[in-house]
């Protein structure tokens, strides 16, 4: 992984690579900021940078040893941590039981968005944690020497999933870790990180990217149009994760906005029988493509919202979203946008949990038709 391979945040990549090239590199460091944006990215190249043999520019060579080995996840002295759901029927106790997954998700979803991470190992309806039987593991492997390096990595991702048990276990080791251990701290979160744990890291908070640096990546990394990597960009509100996704799936998304403005339609015309063969219609998309379009939906409900408080400017929407939503807005208000958006979440929660789409989808849509109903607070 290559510093150039992330857009944005080049004044926190400049600061990273000063600290290798100067020799003085944190014991702790904390990268955070929202979903998306390339943070464990920016900590793979960290910590690639500071093992490369013959780093220049900037950048690692990108052909050495230690860069091969950590473009296959296999460098002996880095070492990840991530939230599992333990098993201890199929012996899955630590992350270390699931680096198979890992690599998957790592080589498959580099932007690391979370909810990707839950297909990857099929929680079910369990939620991912940092096990205290990941802090022995930790300091296991704070207490292994360096293989080929000066420095030793451990980079955790998602540091606000440690239970308590194993922040308490924690906190020594990374106030105090063995000469060479770097930790790398990767948050999306970093409020809901245990303060004694984020107290103890040199903290970056890594920004949203700029719509004119997303749209560039978007255009070279996916060899797409100009038009639609700009619209992407637009839409994206600064995650790189959006932004490839709205311009990977441009026609998806017209797709999406001519059903959710059919629902909106039948809904607000008290029309049952529409939204049963909408319902119906829908439910074929399969799994994974309902939950973009709900995801879909949840975005269009908030940007109506805000139409409706004429802010235009935090509004992200494409011209024919827009058209729609100049009749549409003013039925979205402050009596009803969170109550329709519960009503998105539930929906996808329960469709990620194997639910019946059908019945779950026809049953949200006449939840809908009272709500538009309602009248502003």
């Amino acid at each position: 992984m290559r510093f150039s391979e992330i857009p944005g945040n080049n004044d926190i990549k400049d600061t990273l690579r000063q600290l290798i090239d100067a020799d003085n590199v944190p014991h702790a460091i904390m990268l955070y900021g929202q979903p998306g944006i390339g943070k464990m990215m920016t900590a793979r190249a960290f910590a690639q940078y500071a093992h490369c043999q013959h780093r220049h520019d900037g950048e690692p060579c990108g052909v050495c040893p230690s860069c091969r080995q950590h473009q296959s996840l296999n460098h002996p002295d880095v070492h990840f941590s991530y939230p599992i759901v333990k098993s201890k029927a199929n012996n899955i106790v630590s992350s270390l039981d699931r680096i198979d997954k890992w690599r998957e998700m790592t080589e498959n979803y580099p932007l690391m968005e979370p909810e990707k991470w839950l297909e990857v190992i099929d929680t079910g309806n369990s939620q991912p944690a940092i096990h205290v039987e990941e802090a022995e593991f930790i300091v296991r492997s704070d207490s292994y020497s360096s293989f080929s390096s000066k420095y030793k990595f451990i980079i955790i991702w998602l540091p606000e999933k440690m239970t308590v048990e194993t922040a308490n276990k924690l906190l020594k080791v990374i106030e105090e870790p063995s000469e060479g251990t770097v930790f790398i701290l990767v948050s999306n979160s970093e409020s809901d990180v245990l303060p004694t744990i984020s107290s103890r890291t040199r903290r970056f908070n890594m920004r949203p990217v700029e719509d004119v640096d997303l749209a560039e990546y978007i255009e070279q990394e996916y060899h797409l149009d100009h038009t639609i990597s700009r619209e992407a960009a637009h839409l994206a509100e600064g995650s790189i994760a959006k932004a490839v996704q709205f311009a990977t799936h441009s026609g998806e998304r017209t797709e999406f906005g001519e059903i959710f403005q059919n629902i909106m339609r039948a809904a607000y015309a008290k029309k049952p029988d529409v939204l049963k063969k909408i319902s119906d219609n829908a439910a074929s998309m399969g799994r994974e493509k309902l939950r973009r379009f709900l995801d879909y939906m949840s975005r269009m409900v908030r940007e109506n919202f805000i139409y409706n408080l004429h802010i235009s400017k935090l509004n992200a929407m494409s011209d024919h979203e827009e058209a729609f939503s100049k009749r549409f807005s003013p039925f979205i208000h402050s009596g009803n946008v969170e109550d329709i958006v519960i009503q998105i979440e539930n929906a996808s929660n329960h469709i990620q949990r194997n639910g019946n789409s059908k019945l779950i989808l026809f049953s949200f849509f006449l939840y809908i038709i009272p709500l538009l109903h309602k009248k502003p607070n």
